[in-house]
């Protein structure tokens, strides 16, 4: 994962559009190992379940990806930015060939908007709930995975043989 969002996304897989239920339309795209689906902080606008494949869900702490959890068949993702209307708060990689069906936020918007008003607000909290699991996710295992460097570290210096200490100068004079 060199270069880890620091490329500009490109829509260059193949879509295929399907009809889902009721006639909605919905968008089947492969993406290539690799690739990149969205990029944390991009404004949200479409869901994602998988349909074949991996997908790598990444956050960024400290400059580096911290991965968050990894998505197979039947997994959604994309949703918290697509029914909050907020920047998405993690990276998507395709792990390996990966196929997935595009939900438009229009789509889950209008869903949303027939479910009863308890619970459009239960999913409010919910999203909130895991925004903040999986920060505090994120910098946990930054941290621990420092620890882990720093023991190793720690480790590794008691293997490694101390000098002999030094032999006493001899000296000429005598003591008095």
């Amino acid at each position: 994962m060199s270069g880890f969002g620091d490329a500009p996304l490109r829509q260059d897989e193949e879509s295929i559009s399907m009809r889902g239920k009721s006639g909605e339309v919905l968008a089947r795209i492969l993406f290539e190992k690799d690739k990149v689906i969205f990029r944390e902080g991009q404004d949200g606008t479409d869901t994602f379940v998988v349909e074949s494949g991996k997908i790598g869900v990444y956050k960024t702490v400290e400059g580096k990806p911290v991965r968050l959890a990894t998505l197979e068949k039947g997994a959604m993702f994309g949703e918290m930015a697509a029914i909050t209307g907020e920047r998405r708060t993690a990276t998507t990689i395709a792990l390996e060939p990966t196929v997935v069906c595009r939900i438009s936020r229009t789509t889950m918007q209008q869903k949303i908007g027939t479910c009863d008003p308890f619970v459009r607000a239960l999913l409010a909290i919910l999203i909130n709930n895991l925004s903040r699991v999986n920060e505090r996710y994120a910098t946990t295992a930054k941290a621990a995975e420092k620890m882990l460097a720093d023991l190793k570290a720690s480790a590794q210096a008691t293997k490694e043989p101390s000098p002999a200490p030094a032999a006493p100068a001899k000296t000429d004079a005598k003591p008095t």
